[in-house]
């Protein structure tokens, strides 16, 4: 009896944290090729001019890691406009990245975002979230990893963070043929259904640094992450509840002759009340 109970309490601390482990990301593409990228449209399209600049300048002239330099940060405007995301000369040498809330005019600053692009972050379609690209420093301040993070616009709350294979330079540990790295930029794609991340990568050769883009695709499951911000897609289960119970009414039920249509669903109200009763 008791290795019984015991067994049963194993499968339920199991269960229990396969729940708190439970990931939105779906799988990951590893490889995402041009028509793969273009195959879906996303809730930023300016930021496409920086995926452009990556693509065609790959083993070209301006090539370099550096080529970031060239570069302007840009304000990322939320799809319902009730928030920007900018980047803000805070004194010194110091700047730093902002959520402006533009409904209440209050504004956030937001830690620890990297990216060689010009757009920081992307925003969710239902403009209730942002994905963006961080930093991650072990105990020691070193082995900084890039990592994907999706978070709440409301209270700025992490609700998932996805390591990426991709270490910054002056590390020890860098799992891949490169000797440096920088992420490039993030989009969210307008049905949700995924986020592309991008990634700058080369070898130090004669004071060169050729750069190579890499871009890898998260796909999520949407309605989960919804549910993990605190909204839940209640209305269209609602709808799609409602036809499937029609549709099983309608089934059990038999045409009545000459009522025609406004007959029959009548008809299916009365079952409705008769039911109930």
């Amino acid at each position: 009896m008791k290795y019984k109970l015991l067994v049963l309490i194993l499968l339920l601390s199991i269960i229990q944290t396969c729940a708190v482990l439970a990931s939105p990301v779906i799988n990951i593409d590893e490889t995402v090729t041009e028509n793969m990228f273009y195959s879906k449209s996303y809730t930023n399209p300016d930021s496409i001019e920086a995926h452009q600049i990556g693509v065609y300048s790959e083993d070209g002239e301006h090539s370099q890691i550096h080529l970031h330099y060239r570069f302007t940060p840009r304000t990322t405007t939320s799809p319902d406009g009730n928030y920007s995301f900018i980047y803000r000369w805070i004194g010194g040498n110091k700047e730093d990245y902002y959520i402006n809330d533009t409904a209440i005019g209050s504004h956030t600053n937001i830690k620890n975002i990297v990216t060689m692009g010009y757009y920081a972050v992307a925003f969710s379609p239902d403009s209730k979230m942002y994905a963006a690209p961080r930093v991650v420093y072990s105990e020691d301040c070193k082995n900084g990893q890039y990592a994907i993070d999706i978070i709440s616009v409301h209270n700025n709350t992490l609700l998932h963070r996805e390591l990426t294979p991709f270490y910054i330079e002056s590390t020890k540990d860098t799992p891949m043929e490169w000797e440096k790295s920088a992420m490039y930029e993030v989009y969210w794609s307008d049905d949700g259904s995924c986020i592309v991340y991008e990634v700058l990568g080369g070898n130090t050769e004669a004071g060169q640094y050729p750069a190579y883009l890499v871009s890898k695709r998260l796909n999520l499951d949407y309605a989960e992450l919804r549910k993990m911000n605190g909204y839940e897609d209640t209305e269209l289960e609602s709808v799609q509840k409602e036809v499937e119970e029609t549709n099983a009414d309608s089934e059990n039920s038999l045409p009545i002759p000459g009522f025609g249509i406004i007959g029959s669903v009548f008809a299916l109200a009365f079952g409705r009340k008769m039911k109930r009763a």
